[in-house]
């Protein structure tokens, strides 16, 4: 009895840990380079991520980071919720989907365009952030989420939630102030105390 009892605590701390580790603050800044971040259907279906907790950066800093699927039918939808990259052309943030580039029009790349989505072709999305010569004040915020293709008619009884704009999320990150479906859906018709 004691055993099974150690076993269910040992799989609560485990549950703990992941949900904690899903819902944890990304900063770009903070993980250059390192190995892509798999998004899952299970304890990572999305995020957000934004460049930093501070705004200045050194002249000719590059940083990137990459983000994948964990299943090859799956894609990502990518929004970017918030910019103001001040240096334009100067710093620049870009979007590649495998080896395309996403955001070609400059005005997505810097300054304080609109939210703007992309949905990937691939599995794997890279986004790197390039200073120019001189030190100037750049933010952005990017919500991204797996998009389930293959999931016909994409039913609630499955767990996932049907955008507006058929992109396919998981229900989770539904009402959680990020607007995952890139047509801010899933941010609609939420109650005062949280989730649908």
């Amino acid at each position: 009895m004691m055993n099974m009892f150690s076993n269910f605590v040992a799989l609560l701390l485990f549950v703990n840990i992941n949900i904690l580790n899903a819902a944890d603050k990304i900063l770009m800044d903070k993980i250059c380079g390192s190995d892509a971040i798999v998004l899952d259907g299970n304890i990572k279906p999305g995020l957000t991520f934004q460049l930093s907790n501070i705004n200045k950066f050194q002249p000719n800093f590059s940083c990137s980071i990459k983000f994948r699927t964990a299943q090859p039918t799956q894609r990502l939808v990518i929004v970017v919720e918030q910019m103001n990259i001040a240096d334009c052309p100067g710093d620049t943030l870009q979007i590649l989907d495998g080896s395309t580039l996403l955001n070609k029009d400059i005005k997505q790349q810097c300054g304080a365009p609109a939210t703007f989505t992309f949905t990937t072709a691939n599995t794997l999305a890279t986004f790197t952030f390039k200073t120019g010569k001189t030190t100037k004040t750049a933010s952005f915020q990017v919500a991204i989420a797996l998009h389930f293709t293959t999931i016909p008619g994409c039913p609630q009884s499955l767990n996932v939630f049907l955008c507006k704009n058929k992109n396919c999320i998981s229900k989770s990150l539904a009402c959680n102030k990020h607007n995952h479906c890139g047509d801010n859906t899933d941010e609609l018709n939420c109650s005062v105390i949280g989730k649908k």
